[in-house]
């Protein structure tokens, strides 16, 4: 749809996005309405469901300013999501000086972590009292006294630090990071921004850092998420790419910025303020909000690249199609960029990737998501599954036991996995139309995605040679297919020999020191239990024993290890299923 009457505004770089804040609708499972609408399709639909497939929660996957509803918690470990922002505010959390209110901090943190999720807090520095005034709407303002402010932070990281001082009694684990100032630094940010000076948010970040890590030394401490269209100054003011960003905050109002207006003295000082407060802050990790074409994200990370050199980089909230470039798309469209999104993202080094919000709604404006971003969500206001939800299902199943994702061109990407063979998925693009699989891989069959509104998939015989042909939705392709239930092969049924492994798990997880790794056999078979760190180093074999058909646990005991998530491996005829566990110490 064409937006009408469209006014472009004068340039707007220096204020960053309106706020974002996303309500669910509530009601039923949303895979449970998707089922019911496929009962309406035509029979060809009947097959394989992306919703079937076998992953666990992955903390590279995760969901930004979830819903308010936490009833609806329950969707982000369906879409293989393990890690979620939420927002803090300290006028709900300190009311008055001195008098603290946990309650509903306590159990939104629980929900989540409940789910398996962790969680990244978003502070937002709005407490009445404890402010200095502003005439600008942005709801970050700079703290009138910065002990009231490093005081109320100190309490906030000992309530869910996990080190049995002042802990929360309902904590499952460690809160391990903290954001501050996002999208600083617009006064005009309803959701975050910053109503001071540039010196004092300086001041503001460092003295946050400080009380954070006063707190909880393993804390990460997040600079507050950078704009997409402030990213886009950067590359564009810097000259690194020639596009036109744009920036869609109502039907009839957007901004835009190109190559040549990104020259003007207006955008160079914007800039310049960018590149001071990343150079003289402390912080653990920056934050980038990556919205509109996929393909402008290279640049985005690179530029930011040049500023902080090798500081982890992750994304807080993002996603796509985005209406200001995308007015019209398709289920297809949403299936691809969010696959794309996070690969692209997590290929360039990204340590997680949220996307925006889970539940649609109506748009409102000045109220929930601009424009441009009222449509990228994974269900829909119906609470029906939109391409993307499905696309998340495919992407953890691809990332369950993932050591790195590399790009092999556009719509083109390698999963490498602890030692299980690759992942190789690819779609068709403007720029190729084939894929060549690598001479050594030689897989039995392939992952053909056939419906992305509904989330269907079929399972193939690659072509002889390995020269894929490829069509507007993925293939997938291994000689170890990820996250079907049997097996390595993808075959309707497991190959000749294998064993069927189920019930892999670990009870209790989070744990300290032991837990136990619990799994099924179909049969009798040889089972080999390994545990790698995140670097994909084995730092314990368990188990290497025959042993007969039935359930079975095996203990590991970490006392020696220090804390962290690892990957456990089991290994049985042919058959091999891998979980996460964590060590919080």
């Amino acid at each position: 749809m064409r937006i009408p009457n469209r006014k472009i505004l004068p340039l707007l770089v220096l204020l960053p996005l309106l706020a974002v804040s996303v309500l669910s609708a509530g009601g039923d499972d949303p895979a449970t309405n998707q089922r019911n609408r496929v009962r309406e399709r035509e029979p060809r639909l009947l097959g394989r469901r992306l919703g079937d497939l076998s992953f666990g929660v992955n903390p590279r996957l995760g969901v930004g300013v979830p819903s308010q509803r936490m009833d609806s918690y329950s969707v982000f470990p369906q879409c293989g999501m393990g890690v979620a922002r939420i927002s803090v505010h300290w006028k709900d959390c300190e009311p008055e000086q001195g008098v603290f209110t946990w309650d509903g901090l306590d159990f939104k943190v629980w929900a989540l972590q409940n789910q398996g999720l962790d969680i990244c807090m978003t502070l937002i520095t709005d407490a009445e009292w404890g402010v200095e005034p502003s005439e600008f709407p942005a709801a970050n303002h700079p703290p009138a006294d910065m002990a009231d402010w490093t005081a109320f932070m100190g309490a906030l990281v000992e309530r869910y630090d996990g080190d049995g001082v002042d802990d929360v009694e309902s904590l499952l684990r460690p809160v391990q990071s903290y954001q501050v100032a996002s999208e600083w630094p617009s006064p005009q940010n309803l959701g975050g921004g910053w109503t001071g000076t540039i010196d004092q948010l300086i001041d503001f970040f460092n003295a946050t850092y400080d009380a954070v890590k006063a707190a909880d030394s393993t804390a990460a401490v997040i600079l507050g998420g950078i704009a997409s269209i402030s990213l886009d100054a950067m590359v564009l003011n810097a000259g690194m790419a020639d596009y036109t960003a744009r920036l869609s905050y109502s039907e009839t109002v957007q901004d835009s910025l190109t190559l040549e207006m990104a020259q003007d003295p207006r955008v160079a000082e914007a800039v310049a303020d960018k590149e001071r407060v990343l150079a003289e802050s402390r912080y653990d990790m920056v934050d980038l909000h990556l919205y509109g074409p996929v393909e402008y994200n290279q640049y985005r990370i690179a530029r930011i690249r040049q500023s902080v050199g090798a500081v982890p980089l992750v994304s807080t909230e993002g996603g796509g199609p985005n209406l200001a470039y995308e007015p019209d798309f398709t289920p297809d469209d949403h299936f691809l960029t969010a696959l794309d999104w996070n690969l692209d993202g997590l290929s360039r080094g990204m340590i997680f990737m949220m996307w925006l919000s889970m539940f649609g709604q109506d748009y409102v404006p000045g109220e929930g998501p601009t424009w441009g971003n009222s449509r990228l969500q994974l269900i829909d206001m119906y609470r029906n599954p939109t391409g993307g939800f499905w696309a998340y299902h495919l992407l953890a199943a691809l990332m369950d036991d993932a050591v790195s994702v590399e790009k092999a061109g556009p719509g083109a990407y390698i999963i490498h996995r602890y030692h299980r063979p690759d992942i190789h998925i690819a779609w068709r693009t403007a720029e190729s139309s084939v894929y060549q699989l690598p001479p050594a891989v030689q897989p039995r069959y392939m992952m053909e995605i056939t419906d992305a509104l509904y989330g269907y998939y079929r399972i193939v015989s690659p072509p002889a040679g390995g020269l894929l042909t490829l069509n507007t939705l993925p293939v997938v392709v291994s000689e170890d297919l990820p996250g079907l239930g049997f097996g390595s092969s993808g075959a309707e049924e497991p190959l000749a020999g294998a064993v069927g492994l189920t019930g892999v798990g670990n009870r209790p997880n989070p744990f300290n020191p032991a837990t136990e790794i619990r799994f099924a056999l179909s049969r009798d078979s040889r089972v080999r239990v390994d545990v790698f760190d995140l670097r994909g180093r084995r730092v314990d074999l368990l188990l290497d024993a025959d042993l007969q058909a039935g359930v079975h646990g095996v203990r590991w005991d970490a006392a020696g290890q220090p804390s962290g998530t690892y990957v456990y491996r089991v290994t049985a005829g042919g058959s091999v299923r891998t979980g996460r566990c964590l060590l919080a110490k």
